[in-house]
């Protein structure tokens, strides 16, 4: 879908303001369930939609912004999600064509294998500035029930972010099949 700037700002604010109450939710109740080392990463839901759906000249200014406000939250900064995330919607740019969200199974699988790209630069790039593996495999025990949940709770979140930003429906997240 191809928006221009000023019709960025009203979906924008709102799709902030869930990550923030998402965010919040997810830095408060796990650790109160025992869940102490995990985060939920809705950030990189919502830029997994934003690069699949948005045809935008802004898709960086987005990404900064949905990163900047993650990095309240997150050990993780800003400036590594901007580059993570920019290389992400470059890369789904390139393949968006090919990629159909015809079933709720396709999109599962679709947000999995780009998380496992997110977090393959991510390491990278951790690695790159500790040399140190060990952090890398504790970092991806932890990615995986994270990415198992994001990627089964995408279907629907996908419907409610086209929603938010009033997205063509021609191409739905699996929709038909809820």
């Amino acid at each position: 879908m191809r928006l221009r700037f000023k019709n960025i700002i009203p979906s924008l604010f709102l799709t902030l303001i869930l990550l923030l109450i998402l965010e919040i939710i997810s830095s408060t109740l796990l650790p109160v369930f025992g869940f102490i080392n995990y985060r939920i990463p809705f950030n990189v839901l919502i830029l997994l939609y934003i690069g699949f759906k948005l045809e935008t000249p802004w898709i960086a200014l987005l990404v900064l912004a949905v990163q900047y406000l993650h990095s309240f939250f997150s050990n993780e900064g800003w400036a590594l999600g901007t580059f993570t995330g920019t290389t992400i919607c470059v890369i789904v740019s390139y393949v968006r064509e090919l990629i159909h969200f015809n079933t709720v199974f396709a999109t599962i699988l679709i947000t999995q294998i780009f998380q496992t790209v997110w977090f393959l630069i991510v390491s990278g790039m951790i690695y790159i500035q500790v040399s140190n593996s060990n952090l890398l495999i504790e970092k991806f025990w932890r990615f995986l029930p994270e990415s198992l949940f994001i990627s089964f709770i995408s279907p629907a979140f996908y419907i409610l972010l086209d929603r938010i930003w009033k997205s063509d429906q021609s191409e739905t997240f699996g929709e038909g099949v809820l």
